[in-house]
């Protein structure tokens, strides 16, 4: 069973080996960056720590770099879904996909919804969040009053920032149409990968309750497991990551001014990535019965590398 958890898997130990590459990253960039967030009563201004004495360009693509990889998770989740639902259902519109070249069909489609998807956070970010004179005087007497950062220093610290309310000059603020059209995509985008979830969800377990009676118990029971772990693996980053960082977005439509909390909620993003690989393995019995012999391997591999001293 150990050995035979592979076969069975199939490709879907692509998907999960993916995800366990992109949680990587970010834990790397998470922490080679330090992003923090600033929530105002008019908007919030998202930028790498680390990068504020660096120029503009170095600080908005290391934050643009973190975006991408962040939201890559969102089509990760959506494609593990799909691809179930797909194998599991076998929709008629979707059955081109396993007939001819079935692997070049997977990888074209995750490449096609990968770039239309984040393409659509970077569009986002471009009609909205990218630094300018507004923004940057906007923020810079709060940055500097809490963190003791200027944003105009010489070398212009990069930043994402959006307004969803301009300051006027009689103190009053006005509604930024630009601001709301990028923050309304980003919620677009976000809620379309959740619909796309919650159906395969749906269909999934029609179709798992419908193939029980002909599938072989050991098979069945790993079925099941890939799915409890696929929910496992929604639930815990919607709650330690997207809610969080949803609620940065939504609160300052409110007028609240939450300062540094934006960053609270971005550290709680950083936990997901660390606990992930763990979920898989001690969610799944065949993963989990074959970890202690890829220890034991690895040690004695160590072991047998250590020339004695003589």
């Amino acid at each position: 069973y150990q050995t035979s958890i592979y076969l069975q898997v199939g490709a879907y130990r692509f998907l999960l080996l993916s995800f366990a590459v992109v949680d990587i990253l970010i834990s790397i960039v998470h922490f080679v960056a330090v992003p923090a967030i600033i929530m105002t009563e008019f908007g919030f201004i998202f930028y790498g720590f680390r990068f504020m004495k660096a120029s503009t360009a170095v600080g908005v693509w290391t934050d643009l770099l973190f975006v991408a990889l962040f939201y890559q998770t969102f089509v990760l989740l959506a494609f593990h879904y799909v691809y179930r639902y797909v194998q599991l259902c076998n929709p008629s519109w979707a059955r081109w996909i396993g007939q001819d070249h079935p692997w070049r069909n997977w990888i074209t489609l995750v490449i096609v919804m990968d770039v239309l998807y984040i393409g659509g956070f970077m569009l986002a970010i471009k009609g909205g969040f990218l630094p300018d004179d507004v923004t940057r005087r906007s923020f810079e007497p709060i940055i500097k009053e809490m963190y003791n950062i200027d944003l105009d220093a010489d070398n212009l610290p990069g930043y994402l920032g959006i307004n969803y309310r301009v300051r006027q000059s009689d103190g009053s603020f006005m509604w930024s149409f630009q601001s709301l059209v990028a923050l309304l995509l980003v919620l677009l985008l976000f809620f379309g990968s959740g619909i796309v979830i919650v159906f395969c969800i749906w269909k999934v377990k029609l179709a798992m309750g419908k193939a029980d009676i002909h599938l072989a118990s050991r098979t069945r029971h790993l079925q099941h497991q890939l799915f409890r772990t696929l929910l496992v693996q929604t639930a815990v980053p919607t709650a330690t990551s997207y809610i969080p960082l949803g609620s940065v977005f939504v609160v300052p439509l409110t007028g609240l001014s939450l300062g540094g909390w934006g960053t609270v909620s971005m550290m709680s993003t950083a936990l997901f990535p660390m606990i992930d690989p763990f979920l898989v393995i001690f969610l799944v019995s065949g993963y989990r019965a074959r970890l202690p012999v890829i220890v034991r391997r690895l040690v004695s591999s160590a072991a047998a590398s250590v020339t004695p001293m003589t």
